[in-house]
């Protein structure tokens, strides 16, 4: 299993609402061994294979696995202890989610590859060097933030108990994965000029485009699990990460035609 230490300690001085978050992640911490330990049968829905349920719980394998990678990557940068310490957390975290999939994927089927477009889009925000700020909002208001999403709509559908523990835990812990992006970006983007602000929104509405479409192009999700998207998915996907965005600062309302390419 993937579980880590978590000492608790005193949140470390820095931002008030990061500080706050470092507190609510040490209070929070959990066991695996407490979601996995009733082994009861899993049945899905007859109209939900077994196959293709086991593909979709390793993509948030993968994922989990990515997003371990970006926080290394990101933590040289950070300066604010509280946010260091939240970025260190949040490894322990995602460390424990893989774990815990990895152990799901036992009973219901194998680990599957990554999708051909998840992996792309990863590797994409990863390889943005020297911008932090524009590979954490990839990673934590679109790819995680829309991993969420996909996790409470398929919550409503099963019926596995298990399952409903493992997406009570790791959803807790991704909502405040996504506080702390908004919070720390919210102190980030509006440092910037408008040039560059600019930039990073073009390039992350590009990513979730390609992405979204790739996968609706290839893994042909059900619509059961997009309930809340829809034929509309990419576009109604687009405008929820568009209004996150828009409240960390990256862009202005008065300069969203701009960013948006729509004239003026």
């Amino acid at each position: 299993m993937f579980d880590a230490p978590f000492p608790s300690q005193t949140p470390p001085p820095g931002d008030a609402t990061l500080s706050a978050l470092v507190a609510k992640a040490e209070r929070g911490q959990w066991n695996a061994a407490d979601v996995l330990g009733g082994r009861e049968k899993i049945t899905l829905p007859v109209w939900l294979p077994g196959k293709f349920y086991a593909a979709v719980v390793s993509q948030f394998y993968h994922g989990e696995l990515a997003t371990i990678r970006m926080c290394r990557k990101l933590l040289p940068s950070l300066t604010d202890p509280a946010a260091r310490r939240l970025v260190e957390l949040q490894i322990i975290d995602e460390r424990r989610h893989a774990g815990v999939y990895r152990a799901y994927l036992e009973d219901i089927g194998p680990l599957q590859p990554i999708d051909p477009m998840l992996e792309a889009a990863y590797e994409t925000a990863l390889s943005w060097d020297g911008d932090d700020g524009a590979m954490l909002a990839a990673f934590t208001i679109i790819l995680e933030g829309e991993a969420l999403f996909v996790l409470n709509d398929l919550s409503r559908w099963l019926r596995c108990p298990r399952f409903h523990r493992i997406n009570a835990g790791i959803s807790r812990d991704e909502a405040r994965h996504y506080a702390f992006g908004r919070a720390y970006l919210s102190q980030v983007f509006p440092t910037l000029g408008r040039r560059r602000r600019l930039d990073v929104y073009s390039r992350l509405r590009g990513l979730w485009h390609d992405t979204a479409l790739g996968i609706l192009e290839r893994f042909r999700i059900p619509n059961f699990i997009l309930s809340r998207r829809c034929r509309t998915w990419v576009d109604t996907g687009w405008r929820d990460h568009r209004k996150a965005l828009i409240g960390t600062g990256l862009v202005t309302d008065s300069e969203m035609p701009m960013a948006e390419g729509r004239p003026g």
